[in-house]
């Protein structure tokens, strides 16, 4: 309710010809933590609350000043006002369950499936927007859009074909904020080049970097240059290692662990404090709490907060900690690719195949392996594979260690329903708030079919999966027979 009402009068201000930085903040913050399965205490719940209720007056009166108005607010948010600045928690909660029990009597299943689809992408936008933030790049067009939608929310009437309209219509922002955040990526820091990364440890103190923002990265490393303190990158962060501008930096030692879904052993085990970027607390927070520390908007109970990018605590910490005494040797991967080569390469082939399949990153379960190794060794000769995850030696497989090079699907995708006369099949392994975006988008590329794997309940429920299939004309992988007799029936 607060951030519906936040938002209405910052569309109005800006409408008027103003705007207000501490409600954009907030806003934008409060959609990329909440809308995903961040623990919030009692205490983080009245913190964003007061936040709200704090900024509220000042927003509507520097509104009402501006538009030389009084009182102007819809009556589906006059609730929201009885609130006033000594509320506590209990009766915030009583009036949300009242506001919400009342709005899902009023729309269908389907419309609030979608509704629930619709804030995946506003999550994936403002995580974008706040991205493009930290490179100095000013992306006003997705705050916006962001306004937009959660007004959209106060509409009288809320019906399946608009609610998907704006799905569609956010999936073409997401988008282009993608390719403004990678055009920015690769002026600071070079575009990506195959790189090989270490999995070993060497001794001395360490620090541990988790989550995708490579921006903070650099500011990590920028902080202990010249300090005997290693960093060492995990899960997503990874993808870091193929921009040429990292390269300089001697501390940067390489990945560690196995990734997101084992971070319980991974995070134990590391002998120094670890930090989560932004938009990373969703994903550990809730499995480990130790010397964690973040630069998020919001933290758990055991989580430090990091502010105005001082990490001096975090280097008194991993200076205190035991830090890796003997280190251990271990195996080299190679990530990346060289996009124009691969492009190149795929239409020197393009000749000898009928259409395209595309395999995007990979979840890596059991249950996936065994299903894309079947297609593999099932699929024709005259089907062009172009796998970012698994992999099989095959004369018409090209494999490529996209790494966590997530935007490499949509570009590939577009490259090749443009460059080749041929029907492109892309399959989503994984299911997040990238994939989601990218599919949505995708499905208003000619020639082009979608296929996705299992959601966990976190990201789609079983109902909301239905719902997205259904609206944009996606397929759930099934059997490797049943899915390809499908495909190639075309």
């Amino acid at each position: 309710m607060y951030l519906k009402l936040t938002a209405y009068y910052a569309l109005k201000l800006y409408e008027n010809g103003g705007s207000d930085e501490k409600a954009r903040n907030i806003i934008m913050n409060t959609i990329s933590v909440m809308v995903s399965n961040f623990e919030f205490s009692e205490k983080d719940f009245e913190a964003l609350a007061n936040g709200f209720k704090n900024i509220l007056p000042p927003l509507i009166k520097k509104y009402e000043s501006l538009a030389n108005v009084k009182d102007d607010i819809p009556e589906s948010l006059k609730s929201v006002l009885k609130l006033d600045e000594k509320a506590d928690i209990i009766r915030s909660i009583k009036l949300g369950e009242q506001e919400f029990l009342k709005k899902a009597k009023e729309i269908s299943a389907e419309s609030r499936d979608l509704y629930k689809i619709l804030f995946v992408l506003a999550k994936s936008i403002c995580i974008n927007v706040l991205d493009l933030e930290s490179f100095g790049v000013d992306a006003e067009d997705g705050y916006l859009s962001i306004l937009k939608l959660l007004n959209s929310l106060n509409a009288d009437e809320q019906n399946p074909e608009k609610i998907k309209a704006l799905i569609e219509e956010m999936a073409g922002m997401d988008d282009r904020l993608m390719r403004t955040l990678q055009k920015a990526r690769e002026e600071r820091y070079g575009k990506p080049e195959v790189a090989e990364v270490s999995y070993t440890t060497t001794p001395g103190k360490a620090i541990l970097v988790v989550g995708s923002n490579i921006r903070e990265l650099e500011d990590v490393l920028e902080a202990v240059k010249g300090k005997e303190i290693d960093v060492y990158t995990h899960d997503e962060m990874m993808l870091a290692n193929t921009f040429p501008q990292f390269r300089q930096y001697s501390n940067l030692k390489g990945q560690y662990g196995q990734g997101i879904e084992n971070c319980l052993l991974d995070f134990a085990t590391f002998p120094g404090p670890i930090i989560l970027t932004r938009h990373s607390l969703y994903n550990v927070e809730h499995l480990y709490r130790g010397l964690l520390y973040t630069t998020d908007f919001a933290s758990s109970k055991g989580v430090i907060p990091i502010k105005d990018k001082d990490f001096s605590g975090v280097i008194e910490s991993a200076e205190k900690a035991k830090g890796f005494k003997t280190g251990r040797p271990c195996e080299t991967v190679t990530i990346g690719f060289n996009y124009d080569e691969v492009i190149a390469k795929i239409k020197e082939k393009a000749g000898k195949f009928s259409r395209v399949f595309i395999i995007g990153l990979g979840a890596y379960t059991l249950e996936q392996k065994a299903y894309f190794e079947k297609l593999f060794s099932q699929v024709p000769d005259d089907v062009l594979i172009v796998s970012l995850s698994y992999c099989i030696q095959r004369d018409n497989i090209i494999c490529l260690n996209a790494c966590f090079d997530s935007y490499a699907v949509t570009r590939l995708t577009e490259a090749l329903s443009k460059e080749l006369a041929l029907p492109v099949t892309v399959f989503f392994p994984k299911c997040d708030r990238h994939t989601i975006s990218q599919m949505v988008y995708l499905t208003k590329t000619e020639n082009v079919d979608l296929y996705v794997g299992k959601c966990t309940p976190i990201m789609l429920n079983p109902n909301m999966i239905t719902t997205f299939q259904k609206a944009f004309g996606i397929k759930g992988l099934t059997s490797v027979k049943k899915d390809l007799d499908e495909i190639l029936k075309k």
